[in-house]
């Protein structure tokens, strides 16, 4: 038996599927080029790209829904409250983020969303000034979301290294 706070299956297995699918969201874009030649062309990546994304979404909203449902332990102590602060404000940060960026990327394209091609979303008509917007809310977010991941990730390895707490423990 764990004798420290930990998040439940559910919530352990969301975490860390949604991880690889950043990860994905975030590789894709960015080796573009090398990988059109792997997954057949640039249509491919795109198409990939905007699928991975709708499915951080969802899985976005599906944790919003058990962390209303089953709470979070309370992993650091209530005497840290800089760090409470501080984990929650990013964390929540990186929540919006999810949300955001499907929403915005959606939103930025002209083109239909064409979701693993299995189920095809006409693009959202917007004046050229709306497609503009929303891809700089996508471009600048997307930036934000891998600073606060990096925070994120440098904040678990401190626990894990520095403090030898349980912090990490309670997700893995």
């Amino acid at each position: 038996m764990q004798n420290f706070p930990h998040y439940t299956t559910q919530q352990k297995w969301n975490h860390w599927l949604t991880a690889l699918l950043i990860f994905a969201v975030i590789i894709l874009p960015m080796f573009k080029i090398s990988l059109s030649h792997w997954l057949g062309g640039m249509t491919n990546v795109y198409m990939l790209h905007k699928s991975l994304g709708t499915l951080v979404l969802f899985f976005t909203f599906w944790r919003i829904f058990f962390i209303i449902k089953q709470g979070v332990p309370n992993t650091l102590p209530k005497t840290k409250k800089l760090q409470r602060a501080l984990a929650k404000s990013v964390q929540g940060c990186i929540y919006l983020l999810l949300i955001l960026l499907p929403l915005s990327g959606y939103l930025m394209s002209s083109r239909s969303l064409n979701f693993f091609n299995f189920i095809n979303i006409p693009a959202m008509p917007l004046p050229n000034y709306g497609y503009v917007f929303f891809h700089s809310v996508h471009i600048y977010g997307s930036y934000l979301l891998m600073v606060l991941i990096l925070m994120h990730i440098l904040a678990a390895i401190y626990h894990h290294w520095w403090i030898k707490d349980n912090v990490v423990r309670s997700m893995v």
